[in-house]
């Protein structure tokens, strides 16, 4: 049947490279292979304007794990035992039919591949992503000459078959002689409990709140488990076979019963014996992957009583190969990976790998080497870092997930040694999913929102159980307790739950207990505002958030320095991005980017495009970048976007009559921007028709007058016009909630307007980027106000009053002077600094008797001390205006005051008295 052999001889080069690969190859053509005449011939393949020859099927037969002789075999000649990688090429002979008959949208084909007498395995050889080229993946060679027997699909010309040696991931020298500080502690059990907390652990079971999950634990690990498999027979992960595996050793752990410790370790060893992820890719399976680990570490370190040495052994050589296939590689430091930021920061070392390390020590120390490595010497004085600003730089979704993953790190090591490696800010990082809740249930948008992406409509709550539990467990919070059950708790993983929740800790709903205003620090600079906690759909309450200062994380982080976005019954201003797909076109060229977000645009025409984007959308710059260290992250001035020059609310912290943000936004743009800053008062006006203003001021100057400027903001319905005002508006069960949008400067006659919508709103300057999609977002509207006048520097002012249904706006009053603005609304007297100059003049306030109390507010004032003087009325103070706040107020009900820069000597020193 055979009528010939060829040799494939591949020679190693040991050079280690850092990528984790060789670039050497020993390629095949299979054409030339032994062929099975009854079943295979050969066949022509046209690749452009060249020809190449493959090997097909001669008719269509039934799947190729259906059939005994193989199609083509090889003989592999290497010059020493090994771990190879297998890549092969491949061509559809008909690419309309594989469409036609694909039903996953993926084109994925597969082959059947045996080597030597090892089990037969299934590889993909095409598919969507990776077309016909195709890394088989690592292959233990076990003698200088094996043969390869290849089992084709339909439809399909197999052309060649390269083998090259593979290389582990290289370790930075610290790596390597990192002895670890911390080392894991003599006793077991050391994952989630050890002899101190396991006894808590035990206790708390059978308490009202635990009962319901321990029982369905102990039914589950009571329960016989039928797992039939045969070795010759891979099979693809099995997550609810994982879960009874963990369960039973939970069990076990809670109990001591042995027979279901046995039962534990039987069901792990035989699973993991035929457990084959393959070559598959997609669907990000290194999570999967790490899935298969973490349960077989948890065995490992809970039953270890019941484990002998051969069992020991044969678990440890499987964790090796799940962890090799793991995307980060092991040791875990391939190419750009790395546990800061991208998918090494997800569950694959914090939780998975730190697992294993820990687990497998007393054989094995070398993991926990590396692994500790990277969580002690670099994710926690990253962190550390990172969160004095209480938020996620990767977003609502992103953050939620990845921090639930650091999470497990800081409970792995918390609960093995009685206390914790990271710093306490990490307790504080939750507020951020308080403060950017909507009343809807929903979220304000910040960084690339998968949640939207995976919802069949915007009725969803957002939710994120698990990372809530891994929080308040830690913290103690118990407000966040109250959002683990607002979220739906978590009764699919209850082992989790009895590790870690504390009946003695009460869940608290109130959210009224928290101050209105969060101002968000320096390293992610950002506040939000709001004039209620209410958690209705057919609430009232106004939320907005101004974003810009600190640093730039990239990957799902936007380039979103500066934005606006206010909810009032529903979006007003906005995002328009949909994350839909990561790096496509309209991802990279609109959704990350500044002109999906309600900020400022400055476009220069020459200004360089970078990280695979095609169009210039004038905003701030796209980075797909991220610093490793602080160190580099306050060095480099690529990450940084600004900072923040005040913030400050009113005398009353817990419900601020005002909000106040300045930001120094220059360092986001490239170097088109000379300087540009952006001013932010949030005004709680406590009324059911108005409930909020804010004042917005944009001072922008750039390199070139020819740059064209653009005041941006996006919304989901479509503006109504009236006269020189803006109409905003949505509605929610029922309710209408508008926006109205005053521009004051520049005037009407200075500036031109327009309106993107539907279709077009997503169009970035004349390049289209259409979007399929149900949300609103994918049919939004642009809102673009530019000056008429090309001039190197301009300056805006924009008033937003979120007024009640079809009750009337308020009237707004305002006078323009050298460094600041006078603007009236309602009883708030409000002067303003323009942008990035700070009001050093003296103000004259002239304050007629209304026979109502007045607040007079003073954003953007130097720092230092401040005359407040009003002769008629013998007032005479001295206050001091704090750096980095910047603000003066007071109330009063008439008077003629000059508020001066300077300290009075006559004057009292003390807080402005209130003129009731």
């Amino acid at each position: 049947m055979f009528n010939k052999y060829i040799l494939i001889v591949a020679f190693v080069l040991w050079t280690l490279q850092a990528v984790g690969q060789e670039s050497f190859s020993s390629v095949l053509p299979l054409h030339k292979g032994d062929i099975n005449e009854k079943t295979t011939k050969t066949r022509k393949v046209n690749v452009g304007e060249e020809e190449t020859y493959g090997v097909a099927l001669k008719k269509h037969l039934a799947n190729p794990d259906k059939r005994v002789q193989p199609d083509v075999e090889v003989e592999l000649e290497v010059p020493q035992e090994g771990i190879y990688v297998l890549e092969t090429e491949a061509y559809p002979i008909h690419m309309e039919l594989l469409k036609k008959k694909d039903t996953t949208g993926l084109w994925t084909v597969n082959a059947f591949f045996q080597l030597g007498d090892s089990r037969r395995t299934k590889r993909i050889v095409f598919d969507r992503y990776k077309g016909g080229h195709q890394e088989l993946g690592k292959f233990e060679i076990s003698e200088k000459r094996q043969k390869l027997k290849i089992w084709l699909p339909n439809n399909l010309a197999l052309s060649t078959i390269a083998i090259k040696p593979y290389v582990a991931p290289t370790a930075p020298p610290e790596a390597e002689a990192y002895m670890p500080k911390i080392k894991p502690s003599e006793d077991r059990p050391r994952l989630w409990v050890n002899k101190e907390s396991l006894p808590i652990v035990k206790r708390r079971l059978t308490s009202s709140e635990n009962k319901e999950a321990w029982e369905k634990v102990k039914k589950a690990a009571l329960s016989p488990y039928s797992f039939d498999f045969d070795l010759d027979k891979e099979i693809f992960h099995d997550e609810q076979l994982e879960k009874v595996i963990e369960q039973k050793a939970f069990y076990y752990l809670m109990t001591q019963d042995a027979t279901v410790g046995k039962e534990a370790v039987q069901l792990l060893v035989d699973y993991l014996s035929v457990l084959e992820f393959g070559n598959v890719t997609y669907g990000d399976i290194t999570r999967e992957v790490g899935r298969a680990l973490y349960t077989g570490a948890l065995v490992y370190d809970w039953c270890y009583p019941l484990l002998d040495e051969k069992t020991k052994s044969i678990l440890q050589k499987d964790f090796k190969r799940l962890v090799r296939d793991m995307e980060i590689g092991w040791p875990p430091f391939y190419g750009l990976e790395s546990i800061i930021n991208g998918h090494g920061n997800e569950a694959q070392i914090c939780r998975d790998m730190l697992a294993w390390s820990l687990a497998v020590y007393d054989e094995d120390p070398e993991p926990y080497k590396y692994v500790s490595y990277t969580i002690l010497e670099q994710l926690v004085p990253m962190r550390k870092f990172e969160y004095q600003s209480p938020r996620h730089n990767q977003g609502i979704d992103y953050g939620g997930y990845r921090f639930g993953w650091e999470m497990h790190a800081v409970w792995l090591y918390y609960r093995m040694l009685g206390y914790s490696v990271f710093d306490d800010n990490i307790k504080n990082m939750t507020d951020y999913w308080l403060y950017m809740r909507t009343p809807d249930g929903k979220m304000l948008r910040d960084g690339d929102m998968f949640s939207v992406k995976y919802s069949n409509s915007d009725g969803f709550y957002w939710s994120n159980p698990q990372t809530m539990l891994l929080c308040y467990a830690f913290s103690g919070n118990p407000l966040i307790k109250g959002e683990f059950y607002k979220q739906g708790a978590l009764p699919n993983n209850p082992v989790l739950f009895l590790l870690l929740n504390d009946p003695q800790l009460k869940p608290d709903f109130d959210l009224d207990q928290l101050p209105l205003t969060k101002d968000f620090g320096p390293v992610l600079g950002s506040m939000v505002a709001r004039t209620g906690w209410d958690q209705n759909k057919d609430s009232g309450n106004v939320v907005a958030e101004i974003k810009g200062g600190g640093y730039h994380f990239g990957n799902h982080q936007h380039a979103d320095a500066g934005a606006l976005q206010i909810y009032y019954r529903g979006i007003q201003v906005g995002d328009l991005g949909l994350y839909l797909s990561y790096g496509s076109p309209y991802d990279f060229n609109f959704n990350k980017r500044s002109i999906s977000h309600s900020m400022m645009l400055a476009v220069d025409p020459n200004e360089e495009l970078l990280f695979r984007t095609k169009t210039n959308d004038g905003g701030t710059r796209f980075s797909q970048r991220f610093p490793k260290t602080p160190e580099e992250a306050q060095t480099d001035p690529w990450f940084n976007v600004g900072f923040v020059r005040s913030s400050a609310v009113g005398k009353d912290a817990k419900a601020p009559s005002f909000s106040y943000y300045n930001m120094d936004l220059t360092a986001a743009y490239s170097s088109k921007m000379e300087s540009y800053s952006r001013g932010f008062l949030f005004l709680n006006l406590e009324r059911e028709d108005v409930p909020a203003a804010i004042i917005l001021t944009d001072d922008m100057q750039v390199q070139d007058s020819t740059f064209q400027k653009y005041w941006q903001i996006n919304t989901l319905n479509a503006p109504v016009t009236l006269e020189d005002r803006l109409v905003l508006s949505s509605e929610l069960d029922g309710k209408v909630g508008k926006t109205y949008v005053d521009m004051l400067v520049p005037k009407p006659e200075d500036r031109t307007l327009q309106v993107l919508g539907g279709k077009e709103s997503t169009h970035v300057f004349g390049t289209k980027y259409e979007v399929n999609s149900n949300w609103p977002e994918a049919n939004g509207y642009r809102i673009m106000y530019s000056p008429k006048k090309q001039r190197q520097t301009d300056k805006f002012l924009t008033v937003f009053q979120m007024v009640d249904g079809e009750a009337s706006a308020l009237k707004v009053d305002f006078e323009e002077f050298g460094t600041y603005y006078r603007v009236r609304l309602a009883d708030k007297m409000v002067y303003i600094s323009k942008g990035k100059d700070l009001i050093e003049e003296p103000i004259k306030l002239i304050m007629p008797s209304e026979g109502r109390e007045v607040e007079v507010i003073f954003a953007g004032m130097k720092e230092g001390y401040w005359n407040v003087y009003d002769k008629k009325r013998g007032l005479n103070s001295n206050v001091l205006v704090d750096f980095g706040k910047n603000v003066v107020s007071f109330r009063t009900v008439g008077g003629e005051y000059v508020v001066g820069p300077g300290r009075s000597y006559n004057a009292s020193e003390s807080i402005v008295p209130e003129n009731k």
